[in-house]
């Protein structure tokens, strides 16, 4: 009796149904669609978190600016593997009569990478590089810089008045001076999302807005 079903069990080589078959479909087109729509929810997220680190980064080196030594500079730059930000005092390097190298911070990228190289200062991953930053200069945005891997934005705030005085793409006026050179009002962050950081250039006020 027992050879008989086995024997059964072996001629038995139906294969799926064409309704099962659809059922499995249907099936793995959900799942599918679940995760897609997961992936899509946490993508989003992704820009509205990296504004937010971005902007108490910001706030951070306000108060380094007023509290320290020399000044304090935001730089945000990107990388193969993502956009990250790092706060670098003027006075990280000084020359041999004790003076800053770089009393104005860096204006080159270069610069900025032989200082992170060395170990002195390291980076905070801000977001991966799905995400798209952009420096732009007043409500029209005519006058704009995109993060790439040879440049970087740079912030940076007056010591007497706590205003921002600097903030664009390392650049310097004719005299070697922050006010009179473009200074980028909006730093625009697009994903998924779009999130963008206002700069108020007299108060040194800054604030998160989506769009």
């Amino acid at each position: 009796m027992q050879e008989v079903k086995a024997m059964d069990i072996r001629k038995d080589k139906r294969g799926f149904s064409l309704i099962e078959l659809i059922i499995t479909m249907a099936i793995m087109a959900v799942f599918a669609g679940a995760i897609i729509g997961g992936m899509s929810y946490i993508n989003a997220g992704k820009t509205k978190k990296a504004a937010a680190r971005l902007n108490n980064k910001i706030s951070s080196i306000q108060t380094a600016t007023m509290t320290k030594k020399g000044q304090t500079f935001l730089y945000i730059y990107r990388t193969s593997d993502g956009v990250y930000s790092t706060a670098v005092s003027s006075t990280i390097d000084t020359n041999s009569d004790g003076n800053p190298d770089y009393p104005k911070g860096f204006t080159q990228r270069s610069e900025l990478d032989q200082c992170l190289s060395s170990g002195k200062v390291s980076g905070d991953k801000l977001c991966d590089s799905t995400v798209t930053i952009t420096g732009k200069q007043g409500t029209g945005g005519s006058n704009s810089v995109t993060l790439s891997e040879s440049n970087f934005l740079k912030l940076g705030y007056s010591k007497s008045t706590g205003a921002f005085n600097y903030s664009n793409d390392g650049s310097l006026d004719t005299n070697g001076e922050f006010t009179d050179v473009p200074f980028y009002s909006m730093i625009e962050m697009s994903g998924k999302e779009k999130f963008s950081i206002k700069l108020v250039k007299i108060s040194g006020k800054h604030f998160v807005k989506k769009g």
